[in-house]
């Protein structure tokens, strides 16, 4: 019975069906706004300190830039949200 259950187990996992592989995989264009404005430091930290200045929490809004060849991350915005335990009491 045991030696039954061992073979049963073994070829349940031999069984298994591979990952998907695709001939051509889909491309995907990135598109880069050039009007997008980068929020500079100076505006970032003083509008966070508004933000916790209300009792908020500030959430940066994330861009794509293409710098030198490489692709960087830019602060387009920032979003003023409450706070994560704003429920709980506990700030």
């Amino acid at each position: 019975m045991k030696y039954l259950l061992i073979l049963l187990i073994l070829a349940g996992c031999s069984t298994t069906p591979s990952p998907v592989q695709y001939a051509n995989p889909p491309v995907v264009p990135i598109v880069l706004d050039p009007k997008v404005q980068q929020m500079s430091r100076e505006e970032v930290i003083s509008a966070t300190i508004q933000c916790e200045n209300s009792g908020l929490r500030a959430v940066p809004v994330f861009s794509k830039r293409l710098v030198s060849g490489y692709l960087t991350d830019i602060v387009i915005d920032l979003q003023c949200l409450p706070k994560r335990n704003i429920f709980d009491g506990k700030f």
